[in-house]
């Protein structure tokens, strides 16, 4: 049985025509994160500081870990969305492979982090490698609850 998405009402309803009055929607993923108001206030936020703003790692860069750790966790919503995003910003290049291997590591093998921290400071700076963590942090995060709900493209809102 699927979780139902909640009602767009109360303080719920205000958070959802702040999305849409920045994204002219609102997003699935901000459903899936349940009725109460303050969570997906915060989720934006940190959205908004790990993936779109200023960081040591690069816009596009953040994208390939967003596309690499929603591919491990096989979440399609997400995985196509910043898959999207990763497209307009220029695609994947070869280059990106160290960051790809950080995302599916840290996420499918979390114990390994150290390793996987290690090895990604060969090819980044701290500053970076910090940056890389918060992305795919964030993504599980995210990516867990779009999996608990069964979210689709669907599920977005005008």
């Amino acid at each position: 049985m699927t979780l139902p998405l909640p009602p767009e009402q109360g303080a719920l309803a205000a958070e959802y025509d702040a999305a849409r009055a920045r994204n002219g929607n609102v997003l699935a993923i901000l459903r899936a994160l349940g009725p109460r108001a303050e969570v997906p206030r915060a989720f934006v936020a940190l959205a908004d500081a790990v993936l779109y703003g200023p960081a040591n790692l690069g816009r596009r860069e953040r994208e390939v870990l967003a596309v690499a750790t929603s591919q491990a966790n096989g979440a399609a919503y997400s995985s196509d969305a910043h898959a999207e995003l990763l497209d307009a910003l220029g695609g994947e290049r070869p280059a990106d492979a160290p960051l790809r291997a950080f995302a599916r590591r840290l996420t499918l093998e979390p114990s390994g982090a150290a390793t996987a921290v290690a090895e990604l400071q060969a090819h980044f700076s701290d500053d970076e490698v910090y940056d890389a963590i918060t992305v795919v942090a964030l993504l599980n995060f995210a990516n867990r609850a779009a999996l608990a709900t069964e979210i689709t493209r669907a599920d977005d809102l005008a």
